[in-house]
C-alpha cells in the first residue's frame, strides 16, 4: 500500500501515517509538493473540498508517474485541505480530506470544522491567509507547519495531527469499505 499526498507539510504526513497504520502495517506514506488549485486560502466549503481533491489526484498522477512498476500495489492519492466559510455571519474553519483511488473513485470526509476568534476571523475576512495571520500573532512561528490554529486557540488541547488523522481515518475507511453493499445478503422471504 502506498498513499501519496499532496502535502509535504510534516503535520499532514504524520496524521495520514497515523491513521493509515493501524490498518496496514506495511503502508508507505509519501508528500507530494502538488497545486491545489484553488486559492491560497479556500473561502468556501466547497473551494475546500475542490482543493482536497485536486491535490489528492495530483498526488496519484505525480506518484503513478514516479513508480510506475508497481505491479500489486494499491496506490491511492490523499489530499487534505484546510479552508474557512461564512456561517450564520460568522467565519469557521473546516478541513477537507479526499482519496482516489486507481479507478478514480473519490472517498471524501471533513471536519474540524469550529468557529474562528475574531482575532483570528477579522484579518481572514480582509483577505487574510490562515497560516500566516496566525503565525503573525506569534512573532512569525510557523503555525501551518505546527500545531496549527486548532492547537493555538485550545492551547494544544486538542492536536492538530491527531485531529487530522481522524478525518483522514474516515476517507481512508470509506475507501476501504467501498465494498460494503456486496456483503449483505438478501433475505429469502
Amino acid at each position: 500500500m502506498n498513499i501519496f499526498v499532496g502535502s509535504t507539510n510534516p503535520v499532514k504526513l504524520a496524521a495520514v501515517t497515523s491513521a493509515a497504520q493501524g490498518q496496514w502495517s506495511e503502508v508507505v506514506v509519501e508528500g507530494m509538493a502538488v497545486p491545489s488549485g484553488v486559492s491560497e486560502q479556500p473561502r468556501s466549503d466547497e473551494e475546500t473540498r475542490r482543493g482536497a481533491r485536486n491535490r489528492a489526484l495530483a498526488a496519484l498522477t505525480q506518484g503513478e508517474t514516479k513508480y510506475p512498476q508497481k505491479n500489486g500495489t494499491t496506490l491511492l492519492g490523499l489530499g487534505l485541505e484546510g479552508g474557512i466559510f461564512l456561517f450564520d455571519g460568522e467565519l469557521w474553519s473546516i478541513v477537507w480530506v479526499a482519496v482516489i483511488d486507481g479507478h478514480h473513485q473519490y472517498y471524501e470526509s471533513s471536519g474540524a470544522c469550529f468557529k474562528l476568534p475574531a482575532r483570528i476571523a477579522e484579518p481572514l475576512a480582509a483577505g487574510g491567509e490562515m497560516g500566516p495571520v496566525v503565525s503573525q500573532l506569534f512573532a512569525g512561528v510557523d503555525i501551518k507547519r505546527q500545531q496549527g490554529t486548532i492547537g493555538v486557540i485550545t492551547r494544544n488541547f486538542v492536536d492538530r495531527a491527531e485531529e487530522y488523522a481522524s478525518i483522514a481515518k474516515l476517507a481512508l475507511g470509506l475507501w476501504y469499505g467501498r465494498e460494503w453493499e456486496q456483503t449483505i445478503k438478501t433475505a429469502n422471504i
